[in-house]
């Protein structure tokens, strides 16, 4: 199995506690994958954490969190679409420019009250 050790430490009023955590390589030819299938997919799902599969030292795939994979789909659309970009683009340059308002004075502007919304 390809690990790589990190040591951490914590500090307490006792003394320092040391920790050894094994890590799997963000690399992974496709048997060590498949030997550490399920390492993988604790990793990915608790920690964020992305691996590559490589196949015959090609990379061929990743594995990775289903939101972070939902999250950069939603990513491409908007950047697909001129209008939003550029709705952005203003946006921004708006909030740069000052041209805001907070929310407490959005909610009087409107004459709505904060517990309206809960």
């Amino acid at each position: 199995m390809t690990y790589s050790k990190r040591i951490l430490t914590n500090g307490t009023k006792f003394g320092t506690i040391f920790f050894v955590m094994k890590t799997l390589s963000s690399t992974l030819s496709a048997s060590k994958a498949r030997n550490n299938f399920y390492t993988i997919l604790d990793e990915v799902s608790q920690k964020l954490k992305r691996f590559v599969i490589t196949r015959r030292g090609s990379a061929q795939a990743v594995v990775m969190n289903l939101e972070e994979v939902e999250a950069w789909e939603e990513t491409m659309e908007i950047m697909a679409n001129n209008r939003l970009v550029r709705d952005i683009l203003r946006s921004e340059k708006d909030r740069l420019e000052g041209k805001v308002i907070s929310e407490k004075a959005l909610l009087k502007k409107l004459g709505i009250s904060p517990k309206d919304l809960r």
